[in-house]
């Protein structure tokens, strides 16, 4: 069986798969305490203290801060409401979700909160969302097999066989050097990013709720150097999640290659 045709066979699958992602559209410059945005001066509540990690307790910098009450219409509601936090200490930058290097978290919008400007903390230049760009979405080959999709290789022959039950297609061992790839058939968008799947580096490492141990979900995909001036290891990536169930429930974890 030739590649295109496998290609073709799988474009069903592909399709069955397909969701929703938004790109920001941003300017330069911090559009205010309640805006999304990418760093600058975070809302805080009056008299909170600025956020500090829990480890070295050193400042966090403000990462991404999305106004949940103006996504695009598709997801209203579906991160909860008000104001979405993510601070992370680049100190201890720390690949690991749910520890106390980093916070990420919901928080209301208050009419009394604070103004940092002019005050000494930690930040990034500051962009402000102004718009998002939707676009179609597909899963990384480290969700494939999961969803259905089976890519089996043995490397010492160095051959394929691919399986796919959803159109009914089993190949033979194919050679490698002629066979499709499964970043052919499917794979997910790099970059900042609203909702889609995530970009993963090294394998699938959706967090568990710590109160109902079920998988986390994305939120935002923040990768190295798009639009925060900061890389994560060696050009990571790295994923805000959140608890279906139990909304106040975030973190945030990252990869690297």
């Amino acid at each position: 069986m030739e590649a295109k045709e496998i290609l073709d066979r799988l474009a069903l699958w592909r399709d069955a798969q397909k969701r929703s992602t938004w790109k920001p559209i941003v300017e330069e410059g911090d559009g205010g305490a309640d805006t999304s945005k990418f760093s600058g001066i975070p809302s805080l509540a009056e008299n909170e203290p600025y956020p500090r990690c829990g480890t070295c307790q050193a400042l966090m910098p403000l990462f991404l801060q999305l106004n949940l009450n103006q996504l695009p219409e598709e997801l209203l509601g579906r991160f909860g409401s008000g104001l979405l936090q993510m601070f992370y200490c680049t100190d201890c930058d720390s690949y690991l979700p749910l520890e106390n290097t980093k916070l990420v978290r919901l928080v209301q919008p208050l009419a009394g909160s604070q103004s940092l400007q002019g005050e000494n903390y930690p930040s990034f230049p500051a962009k402000t969302i102004v718009g998002w760009t939707q676009l179609d979405d597909y899963p990384s080959p480290e969700e494939h097999n999961e969803l259905g999709l089976i890519f089996d290789y043995d490397f010492s022959a160095n051959t394929v066989r691919i399986e796919c039950p959803l159109v009914g297609l089993v190949t033979e061992d194919l050679a490698m050097d002629s066979a499709p790839e499964a970043e052919e058939v499917a794979t997910a968008l790099p970059g900042d990013k609203l909702a889609g799947y995530p970009g993963w580096i090294q394998g699938i490492e959706y967090p568990e709720c710590p109160q109902c141990n079920r998988r986390m979900e994305l939120v935002f995909q923040i990768d190295s150097e798009d639009n925060l001036p900061y890389m994560f290891g060696d050009v990571g990536c790295g994923h805000i999640t959140q608890c279906p169930e139990h909304k106040e429930i975030l973190t945030f974890g990252r990869a690297c290659s």
